[in-house]
């Protein structure tokens, strides 16, 4: 007698198509990592002239008959090194609102110099393991195994470590997550094992932060920009969420916001009950007290969630 059953058929094709298709997925991080690297670069580059902007400004404000009203560039010369230089002006401000522009330009540039570089060097090693996944995968869609069972094992042990990468989402309890899915309006999904919520308008980040989180829960939003409110639920009186799940989590706030395309950004954190709303304030406006703040490239929640998230 045959018995039938559902199990695939386990064949050296299957398992060489299942390993061309894990390549792709590396190509594909490789090529998302290696354009933010590029991004990175270019804001190091600006933010290494912060001296520069510095001295534009102070000459601007030693020499503002030297620009013509209205100019969008100017040759000016430099007070401190006494050449003439060319710099770039909005021509619907003021010589000294340029002036103070040039000057925040400098502050964030010497303030986040460390930062970016640091940023970099994490996406070069990040750049580095994801280049030797795909070599690995290459191999392994082109090499012939003694046996099925070794070929098997090899395909598993690189997919456990994509996963390991959140390069793919790791097994997740369908069911619960479909029914909180449902029983609230916001973005949700779960990460090593905590409940995150996303505000999807000004209307629900109200809802979010004032009504819907409870005082204990944590709470993020960027600093400096319009965006989601972020809610991680806790239990009362529980230990803080680890560093490595809220820099995930400070991510997807930068990609839920204004700040999308910046290479990094800042990210206000505090628990819920400082967070308070001001009367007559706009939807989505809140003051937050006793912030702890995270600076964080953005990330798109698609790199742990790919076809299983709200946009």
């Amino acid at each position: 007698m045959i018995q039938e059953t559902n199990e695939p058929i386990l064949t050296v094709e299957a398992l060489k198509q299942d390993a061309n298709q894990l390549c792709s997925v590396c190509k594909r991080a490789l090529k998302r990592i290696r354009k933010k690297i590029e991004n990175q670069e270019k804001d190091e580059e600006e933010a290494r002239k912060y001296p520069w902007f510095s001295q534009m400004a102070d000459s601007l404000v030693a020499h503002p008959d030297a620009v013509r009203r209205g100019a969008s560039v100017a040759t000016i010369q430099n007070i401190h090194t006494q050449g003439m230089e060319e710099v770039a002006l909005d021509p619907a401000m003021t010589v000294f609102e340029n002036a103070q522009g040039l000057y925040k330009r400098a502050r964030k540039g010497k303030r986040g110099l460390e930062t970016i570089t640091e940023l970099i060097r994490r996406a070069r090693k990040e750049e580095s393991d994801v280049a030797a996944l795909c070599g690995e995968a290459e191999r392994l869609g082109s090499a012939d195994f003694e046996t099925l069972e070794t070929f098997s094992v090899s395909v598993g042990e690189l997919r456990a470590k994509l996963v390991d990468r959140g390069l793919l989402p790791r097994a997740r309890e369908k069911g619960r997550s479909r029914e909180e899915k449902e029983s609230v309006p916001y973005r949700h999904l779960t990460l090593d094992g905590w409940n995150i919520y996303i505000g999807k308008n000004d209307s629900q980040n109200d809802e979010l932060s004032t009504r819907f989180a409870k005082p204990w829960d944590i709470w993020m939003h960027v600093a400096a920009h319009a965006g989601s409110h972020v809610v991680i639920r806790r239990d009362k009186n529980a230990q803080w969420p680890p560093r490595d799940l809220l820099l995930k989590v400070a991510a997807f706030a930068v990609w839920f916001s204004k700040a999308k395309h910046t290479s990094y950004a800042e990210v206000h954190v505090t628990e819920a009950r400082f967070v308070r709303k001001r009367r007559h304030a706009p939807p989505g406006e809140v003051i937050a007290e006793r912030c702890k703040t995270l600076r964080v490239s953005p990330m798109s929640p698609q790199e742990f969630f790919p076809g299983d998230f709200d946009k």
